[in-house]
């Protein structure tokens, strides 16, 4: 299976998630009491097994989830061949990296940063959109989690400026906080208190109130999100 496969296939599945209505209702119409494997497969932590796409595909409304051909949709992102290193005119490369920062309670900064892949996107968008021409700043995540809905869904890519290290402005950051990768929205108070805290307040209340003077002796700024990708389903 090549990359270009895998990560149609990956895009699919989020999609058959979120048609759905979760990760747990589609494993409910699959036959499983436990979702947790698709999530596993959604973050490329297992793979998409055939039985797995031969039993989404029999079910009403997925027939060709899967096997489909992509659509040759005119987008922001190129997908680089593996034996093409040249960037196409008028795009710029990016890196996708590894780390998942939560939207929610939290996500353990256990294994080094790898870059999973790179994506070429159009230079005029991440003018426009991330508002930044310095490209080597900008990284590609991937969020997890539903605290920073409806802002942020769940398993949206979110391009971060990992320059910006410090908090100056409100905004939404990528944080490791004691160890834990957060992305949480910061508000600065006139009291110089900072807030950290999710979008999602009904479901997450909970918000962390730290002296912005001493912020940094418990906060590691990772960088700034500058705009995110969701899929919309029509």
């Amino acid at each position: 299976m090549t990359n270009d496969t895998q990560e149609f296939r990956i895009q699919r599945l989020l999609a058959a998630s979120k048609k759905a209505g979760s990760d747990t209702a589609l494993a409910r119409l699959l036959g499983y009491t436990n979702g947790s494997f698709i999530g596993q497969m959604k973050s490329r932590h297992r793979p998409i097994k055939e039985d797995f796409v031969e039993k989404l595909e029999a079910l009403p409304g997925y027939a060709g989830w899967f096997t489909a051909e992509p659509e040759n949709t005119p987008a922001p992102v190129s997908m680089p061949a593996r034996d093409r290193d040249e960037i196409p005119p008028g795009y710029v490369r990016l890196q996708h990296l590894s780390p998942t920062p939560s939207m929610g309670p939290g996500r353990g900064l256990s294994e080094p940063v790898q870059i999973i892949r790179h994506l070429d996107v159009l230079e005029s968008w991440v003018r426009q959109k991330v508002g930044s021409t310095n490209y080597d700043r900008i990284k590609i995540l991937t969020g997890c989690g539903q605290s920073m809905l409806p802002t942020i869904n769940d398993h949206d890519l979110v391009f971060v400026d990992m320059g910006q290290k410090s908090i100056d402005v409100p905004g939404i950051y990528v944080l490791d906080v004691c160890d834990r990768l957060l992305l949480k929205r910061a508000l600065i108070h006139s009291t110089g208190t900072l807030v950290l805290r999710s979008d999602n307040a009904e479901e997450f209340p909970d918000e962390e109130r730290i002296d912005l003077r001493t912020a940094a002796d418990s906060i590691n700024v990772a960088g700034r999100v500058k705009a995110w990708w969701t899929l919309h389903q029509g």
